[in-house]
């Protein structure tokens, strides 16, 4: 009689008996499958591509641009399966390829952003049962967005129960980062609605957030007004704010103490290239940022002694893209003279407050020869100020008009502007421009050469 040993697994024995089993396993047994022994490894080796793409994807989603991706979809109908169903679990991707039976077709080359997004407690502590056993890095897009929106019917709840249930959810947040946070180089904080009066023991969250993110390049915090000054100044007297290595910041609706303390105490000004805010007053650490790369400012608080300042460091920025808001109208030929200095990097403006149109200004020169894009936010004066732009390739003007009850007199306002830009011999004048966008926000018109 055969004596048969059951401590070995007879693996190696009757391929086609275990192959037909491989093909009705999921994709994550079929990785299983193929790592089991050398033998069924080299069974499936021409399916290999089909059962490694799967452990891969969630890091190329992050990483490649959409033209790519939407190649890889190509491939073949596993691949397609398994991008689509990445973009169906990760909104944040939006509509940016075709979900259906057919492939989707290679278009743009816009990059993906690949966050996770945690909205309650619940779903924090659900999250890290889940990931109790992973083995390394369980937020593959390193983007996580944080913001509370656990109640449905938040106004019908008392202040004590909405602070209450806020609080639980930062907690459960700072517990979550303690655990994951030296994965995350991109993070989104949103508090609460504009104007709500937060406690302050979420401050001392944010705090405890910041000093779980020690790999951080990013970070978006929206709306932690406490409107208790005083309060947050000696909170952070006595727990000063950790130092980060960020390279982007965008700030909004956030206590000015705290806002100060953050951009003092947590960045390296060396490392900061783009800065988003909406301050009440240029920050004077900005003018430290020596390798700032692009600056907005949302607030109307920038003013032409703000740029002199920045054009008399010793070391003036590399900005490529600038956003101002000044408090007042602007002569428009003094604004863009006055950007001068950042003539070698300076590729995109956008200007959100009035410019005043200047008469007789042709034949004028303005030394910003990269300018490649433009954005006015009210201007109706004559079209020879962006003639000295010699690479300009997009012109944005949201307000060429006023805006008209009557549609006659808006009518009519239109074909105005039309009449003076065919007279400007616009496109003869600037080989470069390719489009001219003109109107009002919600009725925008292209024109194009």
């Amino acid at each position: 009689m055969e004596v048969l040993d059951y401590r070995h697994f007879p693996g190696e024995n009757i391929r086609e008996v275990w192959l037909n089993i491989y093909e009705k396993l999921d994709q994550e047994d079929k990785v299983t499958f193929s790592r089991a022994c050398a033998e069924w490894h080299e069974w499936v080796a021409r399916k290999r591509t089909d059962i490694l793409f799967p452990q891969v994807a969630v890091f190329l989603l992050g990483r490649i641009p959409i033209s790519s991706l939407k190649q890889c979809r190509t491939v073949c109908r596993s691949w397609a399966q398994k991008i689509d169903s990445l973009h169906q679990y990760y909104p944040s991707a939006g509509s940016l390829f075709d979900i259906g039976t057919e492939y989707a077709e290679v278009g743009s080359d816009e990059d993906i952003e690949f966050k996770t997004e945690f909205g309650s407690a619940d779903e924090i502590r659900r999250f890290m049962t889940e990931m109790s056993r992973h083995p390394g890095n369980p937020l593959p897009g390193r983007f996580i967005s944080l913001e509370w929106n656990d109640v449905e019917h938040e106004n019908a709840l008392g202040l004590r129960e909405i602070d209450r249930l806020r609080i639980e959810y930062w907690t459960a947040v700072t517990v979550l980062l303690s655990n994951f946070g030296n994965y995350i180089q991109s993070a989104f904080f949103e508090f609460g609605e504009h104007d709500d009066q937060l406690p302050v023991e979420i401050v001392g969250h944010f705090l405890n957030c910041l000093l779980n993110l020690p790999n951080l390049q990013r970070l978006i915090f929206y709306s932690l007004e406490t409107g208790l000054e005083v309060e947050v100044e000696e909170y952070l007297r006595l727990n000063p704010l950790p130092r980060l290595h960020l390279e982007e910041v965008e700030i909004c609706n956030v206590d000015n103490c705290f806002v100060e303390a953050f951009l003092n105490s947590c960045l390296v000004p060396a490392n900061v290239k783009f800065v988003w805010l909406c301050p009440p007053t240029v920050p004077q650490v900005v003018y430290s940022f020596v390798n700032l790369e692009s600056l907005i400012i949302r607030s109307s608080v920038f003013t032409m002694e703000d740029l002199d300042r920045f054009r008399s460091l010793p070391q003036v920025p590399p900005l490529r893209a600038l956003t101002l808001n000044f408090p007042s109208d602007m002569n428009a030929l003094e604004v863009f003279t006055a950007l001068e200095p950042f003539s070698d990097t300076l590729t995109s403006l956008n200007v959100i407050s009035k410019l005043n149109p200047v008469d007789g200004i042709n034949g004028i020169k303005i030394n910003l020869p990269n300018l490649e894009e433009v954005t006015l936010h009210s201007y109706r004066g004559t079209f020879d100020l962006f003639v000295p732009l010699t690479s300009l390739k997009i012109l944005r003007i949201y307000k060429p008009y006023i805006r008209r009850r009557r549609r006659k007199r808006l009518v009519a306002q239109i074909r105005e502007f039309e009449r003076r830009l065919n007279e400007s011999n616009i496109w003869e004048r600037m080989p470069a421009l390719q489009e001219i966008r003109a109107g009002l926000f919600d009725n925008m018109k292209l024109y194009e050469r």
